[in-house]
């Protein structure tokens, strides 16, 4: 049984970080709509995985900070988010917290390069989990968008075959190009050794993204 106030303390830190990101983009919207799905992706591929709870809560927080770069560059976010990481003296992180955080940050967007020669793994601790933690991380970011309405989602696996249905609220070819992108999930499916189907259903067509 958990002690008694365990759960609001981790409720409590999710919104502080809420409300720091929302200071510094004006909503939160998105990062909570990513930190969600990254959450139920985490869930639906237990048996590929074994993230601890407390993996799972960084993943949550690293959802929630990973777009706060954007108040400085919209263009360069991701390494500017990474600096606002390492050097804002207020975070309720720890050092290992922070770095990981700063990692997740800077990669959640455009390539990512091989462990063995990314700088930016130098001075985190467990690089296989974290990469883990991105995978999850840049997949939840691809569905879902900061300009586009939310997409409904469905989830569904069988063994390493994971199908993802967006039922699309306001069907246009910028949509169904935004939530078919395919790469942002790659690490997903090479890190768990699995196959991931997007569907987008609108009011046109049911496109399958193979």
């Amino acid at each position: 049984m958990s002690r008694p106030g365990m759960d609001s303390q981790k409720i409590s830190r999710l919104s502080w970080f809420r409300n720091w990101v929302t200071e510094r983009l004006g909503s939160d919207r998105h990062e909570r709509r990513v930190a969600c799905i990254a959450a139920s992706l985490v869930d639906l591929t237990l048996p590929l995985h074994d993230l601890t709870i407390a993996e799972r809560r960084l993943l949550r927080i690293a959802a929630l900070v990973h777009d706060v770069g954007r108040c400085v560059s919209k263009k360069n976010h991701p390494s500017a988010g990474a600096r606002i990481i390492r050097r804002c003296a207020d975070l309720p992180l720890k050092k290992r917290q922070r770095r990981a955080l700063a990692y997740l940050t800077l990669r959640h967007r455009d390539d990512v390069p091989d462990a063995q020669d990314d700088p930016a793994l130098r001075r985190v601790e467990d690089v296989p989990r974290l990469q883990m933690l991105l995978a999850f991380l840049r997949a939840a970011d691809a569905l879902d968008s900061r300009s586009l309405p939310s997409p409904r989602l469905t989830f569904t696996r069988r063994g390493r075959r994971i199908r993802i249905l967006c039922r699309l609220r306001e069907d246009s070819a910028e949509a169904r190009r935004v939530f078919s992108r395919r790469k942002k999930f790659r690490l997903l499916e090479d890190l768990l050794d699995c196959r991931i189907e997007v569907a987008i259903l609108s009011n046109r067509r049911l496109r399958a993204v193979a």
